[in-house]
């Protein structure tokens, strides 16, 4: 057991120093973008008020586009689920209606057989005891 936890220890190890790498590039990436975004409004061409009302203006175009898309994104799993459930609800009504008295006929059908069953086997078992 000492070797397989030791093994296992050492992939675990593995996996984190990866995941922590990947966490490093994209932190730096994102500290890229950030500084050439700070680095390009320093050095617009535009004056601060401008720049400012840009800002604003794209930040309100962002919020819309993503609320627009969070409506549509809840309208289309509102209908999705009532497609679901308009189906299981026939599904039921379905296996209600033909399958469960299906089922009862042919309970009905084997319970018939087996008294007819018993019925004959009393008669044998009284001619039986009359000879």
């Amino acid at each position: 057991m000492g070797l397989i936890s030791y093994i296992e220890e050492k992939r675990l190890e593995r996996e984190r120093a990866i995941r922590n790498e990947k966490l490093i590039s994209t932190m730096k990436i994102l500290a890229s973008i950030g500084a050439g975004f700070t680095l390009g409004i320093l050095f617009a061409p535009k004056s601060g008020k401008e720049t400012r009302k840009d800002i604003s203006k794209a930040t309100k175009e962002g919020l819309n586009f993503v609320s627009e898309n969070l409506n549509n994104a809840k309208n289309y799993v509102k209908d999705k689920a009532n497609n679901m459930k308009e189906a299981v609800a026939e599904k039921y009504d379905e296996l209600k209606n033909e399958t469960i008295p299906e089922k009862i006929e042919d309970f009905k059908e084997k319970v018939e057989d087996t008294a007819d069953n018993i019925e004959e086997k009393a008669e044998n078992v009284k001619e039986k005891i009359k000879k």
